[in-house]
């Protein structure tokens, strides 16, 4: 089958939505996925899929109610004891708090009977200052859960490098109107979210009020005032929620921003489950899932190359690091689509290499492991579990991760537009690798606009004016005002004009360029007339400019969920679907 060719665009105008399939059918889309995922054939490392899939849901939705308790623990009101949340799902960690022996999710009683029809609907974002557009996906996943009597979870993506540690902020109060990005963290492209801690809350008092500071010099007048009030005010909650849990124990960047958002999410009733990739790689479905893929690990990546091959030439990429690099193949060395460090490192490259019956995963420099293909799934997973006491951590690539999420977890993966478009790539993976047809997904994103006012101005109407502006030059009588157009020396340019306009329809070639060059001097001396309309033309130009750039800065997309005003939040979403 061919790769499919997604051309998604994404919505501009305030208050738009795209959803993809149509609201009203993504249910019958996950009971058609779950119809398809419960029959698939094939086995992974001895168990069947469909078995394997059954177990792994168990213990991911354990994980999720775990982690989302600790989260729950942290923004309780008054909490009635001291804090449930850990960072690690390490089992030294959590066992304090004891695993239930029947999961109860939502009013649902989960055992392993349950747990193949119960609908999960599942999305995913890294840990950071989720804007509408991206915010909407949990929102698609608490509705379809409630609509459909399922368990909505949101996979924090806490393996990604921290590329995205800041917010962006309106500065109206310049003279230029701008979007300034202000730092929560620094330095840390390189570093993977979970590894990023806070030992000191001098830094995040300090982002907290170079944003504050922002706030009050956007006031220009009472109505600014109030709408920067309100706005101001979500935010000072958002960072309030922040400096209590900091103060209750939770020091990492992943909790203190999760547990922020979901208090801010308690405010429009939604109820989705938490679990970051971190803790998604504790399980015995995600050992299983990797060591499939190491012990296959040359024809996952021939078949990955190919379909990112295949991407590039749909889309008419050049570059081989789009859309992602291809897994680099070495005599005996495959490169594994997965991220391997230390804790507290920055994020590396990982291989395998084969010695023998040895399997020798590296991060192309030391070895992180040794496994033997012939050992039992038990030796290799206490291999693992050693590996992350050690403080080494292997984490899947975001292509890897929404396999997982896709086959071994939820009955419909949400994805925004730019997510959609690459898992075109992950549909062929898994159709070739898995021998299954992939789980159809779900794609939505939306903009929504801060509560500001803004200009009655866009792209065109200041090309039009540009487009008028030099017209003038060729056409200067259309723009000239009632007195010039009585002027004897004008009027009579313009007649000469229209005779040597006639005459060029008939003329020849020489002819024709001597009346075209007769023309453009008449023009000049009919413009030099119309200074003040040339003048007038050009502040019009820089007035709409300035309108359109301002309007640019307030209809900026990507604003943070934290500094809209409630209002204008609960006002979109509690009717958005």
């Amino acid at each position: 089958m061919a790769m499919k060719n997604i051309t998604y665009t994404i919505p501009k105008k305030n208050k738009e939505v795209f959803v993809d399939p149509a609201l009203h059918r993504i249910p019958e889309t996950i009971l058609a996925n779950k119809h398809t995922i419960n029959r698939y054939p094939g086995e992974i490392n001895g168990i069947p899929l469909p078995l394997l899939r059954d177990k792994t849901r168990l213990e991911l939705l354990h994980m999720a109610v775990r982690y989302t308790a600790g989260i729950q623990s942290l923004i309780q009101k008054d909490p009635p004891g001291s804090s449930r949340y850990v960072q690690n799902s390490c089992g030294e960690d959590v066992s304090r708090h004891g695993t239930p022996e029947t999961l109860s999710v939502k009013g649902h009683n989960l055992d392993y009977a349950v747990i193949r029809d119960i609908p999960i609907i599942q999305t995913g974002h890294e840990p950071v200052f989720y804007y509408p557009g991206v915010w909407i996906k949990n929102h698609l996943a608490h509705y379809l859960a409630t609509k459909m009597g399922g368990i909505g979870i949101n996979m924090i993506v806490d393996n990604d490098a921290c590329k995205m540690g800041f917010m962006h902020m309106p500065v109206l109060s310049e003279e230029l109107p701008n979007i300034r990005k202000i730092a929560l963290v620094e330095g840390m492209d390189a570093v993977a979210y979970e590894e990023i801690a806070f030992h000191r809350i001098e830094p995040i008092l300090r982002f907290r009020d170079e944003i504050l500071s922002l706030f009050t010099k956007n006031v220009s007048d009472e109505t600014m005032k109030t709408t920067m009030g309100s706005m101001r005010s979500t935010f000072e909650d958002f960072m309030n929620c922040i400096v209590e849990c900091y103060q209750r124990g939770c020091t990492d960047m992943v909790g203190l921003l999760s547990a922020a958002r979901c208090s801010l999410e308690t405010d429009f009733c939604m109820d989705n489950l938490e679990i970051p990739v971190s803790w998604m790689c504790d399980t015995d479905g995600f050992c299983q899932f990797l060591l499939h893929l190491v012990y296959e690990a040359e024809r996952f990546a021939q078949i990955y190359n190919e379909k990112l091959a295949e991407y590039r030439a749909i889309h008419k990429i050049r570059s081989k690091a789009n859309p992602l690099p291809d897994l680099k193949t070495a005599g005996n060395t495959v490169e594994l689509p997965f991220w391997a460090w230390k804790a507290g490192e920055q994020r590396k490259r990982c291989y395998l290499r084969k010695e023998g019956e040895s399997l020798e995963i590296t991060d192309g420099e030391a070895v992180v492991l040794t496994l033997k293909r012939g050992d039992s799934f038990l030796v290799q997973k206490a291999i693992l579990r050693e590996l992350r006491n050690a403080g080494v951590k292997l984490r899947p690539r975001a292509i890897t991760a929404t396999i997982f999420s896709r086959l071994f977890f939820s009955d419909l993966f949400i994805h925004g537009i730019g997510g959609a478009k690459y898992d075109t790539i992950t549909d062929e993976i898994i159709r070739e690798f898995f021998g299954v047809s992939p789980p159809s997904f779900a794609t939505i994103s939306a903009t929504l606009f801060l509560p500001l006012n803004s200009f009655d101005v866009d792209e065109s109407s200041v090309q039009a004016l540009y487009h008028e502006l030099k017209d003038m030059s060729y056409n200067p009588e259309r723009y000239a005002p009632e007195e010039i157009l009585h002027d004897e020396g004008f009027i009579s340019r313009v007649k000469e004009k229209r005779r040597l306009l006639e005459m060029m329809a008939v003329c020849n070639g020489d002819e024709k360029r001597r009346s075209f060059h007769q023309i453009g001097e008449l023009n000049k001396l009919n413009l030099a007339q119309l200074g003040v309309e040339i003048q007038k033309k050009k502040r019009a130009i820089d007035e709409a400019s300035s309108k359109l750039a301002y309007n640019e800065v307030v209809q900026f997309r990507e604003y943070p969920i934290s500094i809209y005003s409630m209002t204008a939040l609960k006002g979109y979403f509690l009717h958005v679907f």
